[in-house]
């Protein structure tokens, strides 16, 4: 029979461990596997947990001597647990009054203040599931820091503290008491029978006393499948669940963020629950981008992850937590590490973590309410831009390190100057009025931005060209463009929007989304303050302008961390990453040197229009083609096809989407002719993006020297023609 729901109610702050196990079943031949769940009992809760249990009397204190006569008592005070080889060490305070009771008056023989030790070896008994300390050794340490272990004082207290502090239990029930309640819920496919099994295999396994914890492991098996056959293409009702579950996945994230920001007074835990929740939207970004595939859930994977990144600093608060708060927060964590191990196991196991479990989990973190807390939609929301902004203006709060004043944070701007260039899509004969415009606004943003934070002299002018450059990069300078003779927001295949292109999966919450579409220079506020964050939390704080580079790294770092997110502020100077993501941040810091020598108005090539001087006068320049305006689905498989199969071009680069490659040809500001161009041959399609066409292999190669920061690849035509034809 399952475990009485009676005794799971005095346990529901451990239920978390078990409501992530999530997973569906066929009837194909199964087999068991061992699932091994590592329990982690910090010692500042295992503290507590001896506090609540034996230290109940006034100031967290015990007696453990009270004669009938009130006489003689000797009471402990103050526990502390720690690790000693392979104990437990339990050291407390100790104060004894010892005296003779005759005709009603009380003789004192001794007042004695010291402290109390214990040594307890952590085993599990055979078949139950709690640990207990069978005790080693015990004795008293006067004040003088000698021990005592004869006379009076050491007979009384021996036989009591060993019996105390031995009747010390860490009860590890309620973990087996929930997998029985919640097993019928979450395994709806298992007949009644296989739950039993599962429940009936459970057991504590290995104990250790490790330096910051007693380890315990949860064990038990699971009835495992073989693997499933190649999943078919996902209906549009399941694109529409699998879209629902990531966004609850993301909703959740932002709940516990915001839960255990809220629950600390370390700004530096705050902050780092941040990180992890805009680093986590980043790589969310990343793994939305590609093809949904039913055989490699990349979403789930991506969760996993940000909750193990959690998991240290939702430690750390659980800690502060007085009660039984403590027990809520490590449940959570215990239900992490479940979750992990049934991952491992791979897709025999058919890992899916269920709405359902998402809510549940997200109703233990909130202490059991029954509220709806996962609703995903597009409203700011002003915990998550208190977060935000405070850390960029410390000086903004207030005493209780909480309360400060939104109206900093860019959602509501009055009519500006700089209004008539929402919806203006420039020609090349406006581009001499269009870009100086830009170039005012991106100036008046910076200025905004560095109000709220001090910099010295040359890192705000850095930043200043760091917001031009960036804009330059993502955009060309342009918040819009004409699609099918309509005005539309600019808009990257990842959901990057506007002159910034601030992504709005990444930036949800924190930004009116509307206004990131629709008003340029709320979008140019915006990614000013992301770029000083980056650059002020990340940049600064790892010093990369210590670097060999200089100061200038300050620039590159902070791109870096604003186009991959906040783990990758380093990427522009490591030899590991993509080529992709180095040609990206090689575009970027050429466009950067170029802001850093004046002339930023070069921004005017990749639209196609003349050099723009700071005197006013135009220059002229080379239209760049296929880069703002790449060429029709076909036309650069046309140009391929229409060359010698012996000549050669330069491939430049190569994604997995025709977006990608667009937008790295106008990021990069190509020169002409640039084509993007299909390849089929291999699986799976790229799309590589195509300069030029030399008749010889040394005429390639002449050019490629000069794009070698691209690090191009010379290519013969014959090689693509075969390409584009599959």
């Amino acid at each position: 029979m399952f475990p009485s729901m009676s005794r799971l109610a005095l346990c529901q702050p451990i239920a978390g461990l078990l409501l992530l196990l999530l997973f569906h079943v066929s009837t194909a031949a199964a087999k068991n596997e061992a699932v091994t769940v590592p329990l982690q009992l910090d010692y500042p809760l295992l503290r507590q947990l001896l506090v609540k249990q034996l230290f109940t009397g006034p100031d967290q204190s015990r007696e453990i001597l009270n004669d009938s006569s009130d006489c003689s008592a000797i009471v402990l005070t103050n526990p502390l647990v720690t690790p000693r080889g392979t104990t437990l060490e339990i050291v407390a305070q100790v104060s004894a009054h010892l005296g003779v009771s005759a005709f009603g008056e009380c003789t004192a023989l001794l007042d004695w203040q010291g402290s109390v030790g214990f040594l307890g070896l952590p085993v599990i008994q055979p078949g139950a599931t709690s640990v207990r300390l069978e005790p080693q050794e015990s004795w008293l340490v006067a004040a003088d820091g000698s021990r005592v272990t004869s006379g009076k004082l050491w007979e009384l207290a021996e036989g009591k503290l060993q019996s105390v502090l031995g009747s010390f239990t860490i009860d590890l029930a309620p973990y087996t008491e929930a997998l029985g309640a919640m097993l019928p819920e979450v395994l709806p496919q298992r007949s009644a029978q296989q739950l039993q099994a599962i429940i009936d295999s459970l057991i504590l396994g290995g104990i250790q006393v490790a330096p910051a914890s007693l380890n315990v492991s949860l064990q038990f098996e699971i009835e495992t499948l073989a693997t499933p056959p190649p999943e078919a293409v996902l209906s549009p009702a399941e694109l529409q669940q699998w879209e629902t579950r990531w966004q609850m996945m993301d909703a959740l994230l932002v709940f516990a963020v915001k839960h255990y920001a809220a629950a600390t007074s370390l700004e530096e835990l705050r902050s780092t629950l941040l990180d992890i929740l805009i680093d986590s939207r980043y790589q969310l970004r990343d793994a939305l981008a590609a093809p949904v595939d039913p055989s490699k859930d990349v979403v789930r994977t991506w969760f996993l992850h940000s909750w193990k990144r959690l998991s240290p600093v939702v430690r750390s608060i659980a800690l502060e937590q007085e009660g039984q708060e403590h027990l809520l927060w490590f449940s959570v964590l215990a239900a992490t590490d479940a979750l992990y191990a049934l991952d491992q196991l791979g897709p025999g196991i058919g890992l899916d973590i269920s709405a359902d479990g998402l809510r549940r989990l997200a109703r233990l973190i909130n202490q059991g309410e029954d509220a709806e807390l996962l609703h995903y939609d597009d409203a700011i929301d002003p915990e998550l831009q208190q977060l935000f902004q405070q850390q960029l203006q410390p000086e903004a709060l207030n005493s209780d390190g909480w309360r400060f004043d939104l109206s900093v944070v860019p959602h509501a701007y009055a009519a500006s100057p700089y209004d008539r260039l929402n919806s203006w899509v420039p020609d090349k004969d406006e581009l001499g009025e269009y870009l100086p415009l830009v170039a005012k606004l991106l100036d008046k943003t910076s200025d905004n931005a560095l109000k709220k934070h001090p910099l010295n002299k040359e890192q705000k002018r850095l930043f200043k060209k760091l917001v031009l450059a960036t804009a330059w990069q993502e955009s060309c300078w342009r918040q819009y463009v004409v699609k099918a003779n309509r005005i539309e927001t600019l808009r990257s295949g990842t959901g990057d929007v506007g002159l910034m292109q601030i992504n709005e999966r990444v930036w949800r919450g924190f930004y009116d989304l509307q206004k990131l579409r629709w008003d340029i220079d709320y979008n140019s506020s915006a990614g000013a303050e992301v770029l000083l964050d980056y650059l002020v939390k990340y940049a600064l704080k790892q010093g990369e302008q210590n670097r060999a580079g200089g100061l200038d790294n300050l620039a590159r770092a902070s791109y870096s961390a604003y186009n991959g997110g906040p783990s990758q502020v380093s990427r522009y100077r490591r030899s590991d990453v993509a080529s992709s993501h180095k040609k990206i941040d090689t575009a970027f810091w050429d466009k950067y040197q170029q802001v850093n020598a004046g002339n930023e108005m070069a921004v005017s090539r990749c639209l196609g229009g003349a050099t723009i001087v700071k005197n006013g006068a135009a220059a002229p320049a080379k239209a760049v083609s296929g880069a703002s305006s790449p060429a029709p689905h076909d036309a650069g498989e046309r140009w391929v096809l229409a060359q010698n199969a012996n000549h050669f071009t330069l491939q430049l680069g190569a994604f997995s989407q025709r977006e990608f490659a667009s937008k790295f040809a106008l990021q990069a500001s190509l020169p002409s002719p640039v084509y993007i161009v299909r390849l089929q041959k291999d699986k799976p399609t790229r799309y590589v993006v195509l300069h030029g066409s030399f008749a010889t292999r040394d005429a390639a190669n002449a050019v490629k020297q000069r794009l070698k920061h691209l690090k191009p690849w010379v290519r013969k035509f014959g090689e693509l023609h075969n390409a584009t034809r599959a």
